[in-house]
């Protein structure tokens, strides 16, 4: 039986795991448990190394005791990501 969601209407992320299937090339699931079931979505580098970053970027948004604990060092890419190819996967 599936949940609804709660009355936020949002569906509530509980939990959130990986599974390599390939290092070469990277590829792999990320396993997503929600108050609404279980989600699994296959993930490559590109589609991680943007996942990564809007996390960091949602957790540098905190504020008071919710400020970030940690310090993000970030390097620029060679090529814009305008450059990079179109038959990736996306977010």
């Amino acid at each position: 039986m599936k949940r609804k969601p709660g009355k936020s209407g949002f569906i509530k992320l509980l939990a959130a795991e990986t599974t390599l299937l390939s290092a070469s090339p990277l590829i792999g699931l990320l396993e997503l448990e929600t108050d609404s079931g279980k989600i699994d979505l296959a993930i490559n580098r590109i589609v991680a190394e943007r996942l990564h970053s809007a996390v960091v970027d949602f957790l540098q948004a905190g504020e008071g005791d919710d400020a970030p604990t940690f310090a993000v060092e970030r390097s620029q890419r060679s090529s814009p990501r305008s450059s990079l190819p179109q038959n990736i996967w996306h977010i």
